[in-house]
């Protein structure tokens, strides 16, 4: 499932799709990809929003990764809505992810799971700290008897739907055609209601949810290595290409991409530098995501911010808690 529109990321997500956005150096979807290729080699891809982008990278040379199909949706039809147009080409069990997420777990053992305990649909569930942000589920012998939808107070449990289902081709009987429908909104209640058997599997590995700014940053501090050269970095950094680093700078904990030129005397901290921007001398920045082609002049202080492609922050420039879109100067 690659069409979200990825709205709580703008302006990161102006100019490409949710799922192609840069995670410790690769595109996120390539990791739900990587985790699916232990039990298929064959994807169906529901793509809406600038799909071309998406059908023009796995046209490319990441079509040796498997066999790809496109279902393109003009207007989004919602998780289920999108799914249901895949019908025809899904016959036996199949799985089901979000593309915007940093997946990595053994699928195999997830479809043992399914298959011993006859599930209609299986999803897979993960440990989370504030359930108050997710779908959460109870647990019974391995079957969810209990559906709770961001719960304010008294969750039922800390296990929440981590957007990874196995499904039985029987499961469309219960999506209209052509209608708008969610899988945990509209699909999962169907089955309730008809006594279906939905199992619960608590996925052991990685799953990060890159929805927010503040997700995004910490998927890509954790899925990059620790820098090993001379230069005085701490935690895990990523360091893309051709990048071009003053002296005196400091970087903790944060993803540097393609092309980016960083003057002397810069801090940076838990923060993601996308490709070709530019930072100014004695400039700071911390919790922040600058994205494609942004210019930062010298002395700018950017903190727990999100800045557009494109945009030029003056010298002394201060933005904190702030969305700055392209298009936007600070004076």
């Amino acid at each position: 499932m690659a069409g979200g529109l990825g709205t709580r990321l703008r302006p990161l997500t102006d100019n490409i799709p949710k799922s192609l956005i840069p995670v410790g150096g690769r595109p996120v979807i390539l990791y739900l990809i990587d985790s699916f290729s232990t039990v298929s080699r064959d994807y169906i891809l529901t793509v809406s929003y600038k799909y071309e982008k998406i059908v023009e990278l796995f046209s490319g040379k990441l079509s040796k990764k498997g066999n790809f199909l496109f279902s393109v949706e003009k207007d989004p039809l919602g998780t289920a809505g999108g799914l249901k147009k895949t019908e025809k080409f899904l016959e036996e069990t199949f799985f089901v992810g979000n593309a915007d997420t940093v997946f990595r777990e053994d699928m195999k053992e997830l479809l043992k799971f399914h298959i011993k305990n006859k599930n209609m649909i299986t999803i897979g569930l993960t440990k989370v700290d504030n359930p108050s942000e997710f779908g959460v589920v109870k647990l019974r012998d391995g079957q969810i008897v209990q559906f709770q939808e961001k719960p304010k107070e008294n969750p039922i449990s800390n296990l929440a739907n981590a957007g990874i289902y196995i499904m039985e081709p029987e499961i469309f009987d219960y999506i209209e055609r052509g209608k708008v429908s969610d899988i945990a909104k509209n699909l999962i209640p169907a089955l309730q209601g008809d006594n279906k058997k939905i199992g619960g599997y608590e996925i052991k590995g990685i799953w990060i949810d890159i929805g927010r700014p503040r997700d995004l940053i910490r998927a890509n501090i954790e899925m990059s290595k620790k820098y090993t050269g001379k230069l005085p970095f701490n935690g895990n950094i990523y360091l893309g290409k051709k990048v071009k680093i003053g002296r005196n700078v400091i970087i903790k904990d944060s993803s540097i991409y393609d092309n980016v030129s960083i003057s002397d005397n810069v801090s940076i901290e838990n923060s993601v530098i996308y490709d070709n921007s530019q930072i100014g001398d004695g400039s700071k920045i911390k919790n922040s995501i600058l994205s494609f082609n942004s210019i930062l002049g010298e002395g700018v202080y950017v903190d727990d911010s999100v800045i557009g492609g494109g945009l030029l922050l003056r010298k002394g420039g201060k933005i904190e808690g702030s969305i700055l879109s392209s298009g936007e100067e600070n004076k």
